[in-house]
């Protein structure tokens, strides 16, 4: 079935669903042919260019109230967007891209509003993602010759190399200055910085000094991923299209469909990202992050099935098999333009 509109038939269907806007037009505000193109307009809309029949001729008060009935209709359909997106994964993306897109907010706009407000908060906020305090075991330091305040296990520690590295999310960089002692950290710094220049292995080299950078220095690797980031999650974007479509195929699952779904699903990501922040404000942020990666596991396994409307096996397949893959992609991509851009010149 042909579903491109020529000009004519676009204005047609335009003007055939707006009639109701001719209550709040004038009559002294009409006029018989269009301004624009001189067709005769038969209703509130031309039917040729999709102009509505109305000069904006009337009282600044009147106008003033049109525009905010306007808004408030906009604020409406902005409403039902983001209600349908949290709570029924998928619904947007079909519907839209079935023609429903008067009803819903574009997934461009919605990903462009989404991702200016996280990134300018994280900017403003000065909230790090990702960030990492470290302690070396009691028989490191004696050999250091310090003393290591005594530290509860937290279930968020990882032992490596006689070192303890305890993981911090959404935080701004005051919260980890506060959870990091200086002295400590250069001490420790400087011993696997020693250990990085004594490793005959060059790209062993270049992992402990990357490492070693961003414990001394997370504001730094952050800043880098935040400016990267999107950038890196844009291009993302037809990554995430071109995965679905080789792994989910039919007349509902064409690239139009799949990069429907994409766009809505990565302004769904952002928007997770940003209430998982204000979550750890009041609880831990390790708690946070892994409820954050269940909870986006199963939105995704449930937009797919309301997207595509496969089986639950083949859904779950095929979101494991497209996120694995997008997940590896993007770990790499974003990782190592990261740690390229926050290594010291």
């Amino acid at each position: 079935m042909n579903t491109d509109l020529g000009e004519n038939e676009e204005g047609v269907i335009l003007a055939t669903t707006h009639t109701s806007d001719s209550k709040v037009v004038p009559i002294k505000n009409k006029s018989e042919n269009c301004i624009s193109c001189g067709a005769r307009i038969e209703q509130i809309y031309c039917g040729t260019c999709g102009q509505k029949n109305d000069d904006l001729r009337r009282s600044l008060w009147r106008l003033i109230g049109e525009s905010l009935g306007g808004i408030f209709s906009f604020e409406s359909r902005v409403w039902r967007t983001w209600g349908a997106l949290l709570f029924k994964p998928g619904k947007v993306a079909r519907e839209y891209a079935n023609g429903a897109r008067t009803k819903y907010s574009s997934p461009i706009r919605v990903y462009l509003v989404v991702s200016f407000l996280f990134f300018a908060f994280l900017a403003f906020t000065q909230t790090n993602l990702f960030a990492m305090t470290v302690k070396p075991s009691p028989k490191k330091a004696a050999e250091l010759g310090i003393d290591v305040p005594v530290q509860e296990e937290t279930g968020n520690m990882l032992i490596l190399n006689d070192y303890s590295y305890s993981f911090l999310f959404f935080q701004t960089q005051n919260t980890f200055e506060k959870a990091s002692d200086p002295k400590l950290l250069k001490i420790v710094t400087d011993s696997l910085e020693a250990e990085a220049k004594a490793n005959i292995v060059e790209d062993d080299q270049t992992a402990i000094a990357g490492f070693t950078q961003f414990l001394k220095h997370p504001n730094q690797f952050n800043t880098a991923f935040n400016t990267w980031l999107p950038r890196v999650l844009f291009f993302m974007v037809p990554v995430a299209m071109l995965l679905g479509a080789i792994f989910i195929r039919g007349p509902t699952a064409l690239l139009y469909d799949h990069l429907i779904h994409a766009i809505y699903i990565h302004a769904m990501f952002f928007s997770s990202l940003l209430i998982a922040i204000f979550l750890s404000k009041i609880t831990s942020g390790v708690l946070v992050a892994q409820i954050l990666m269940i909870v986006i596991l199963i939105y995704l396994i449930l937009s797919v099935k309301r997207m595509f409307k496969r089986g639950w096996f083949k859904t779950i397949l095929m979101t494991f098999c497209v996120g694995g893959a997008y997940l590896m992609i993007l770990f790499i991509s974003i990782i190592g333009i990261t740690v390229t851009a926050a290594m010291p010149v």
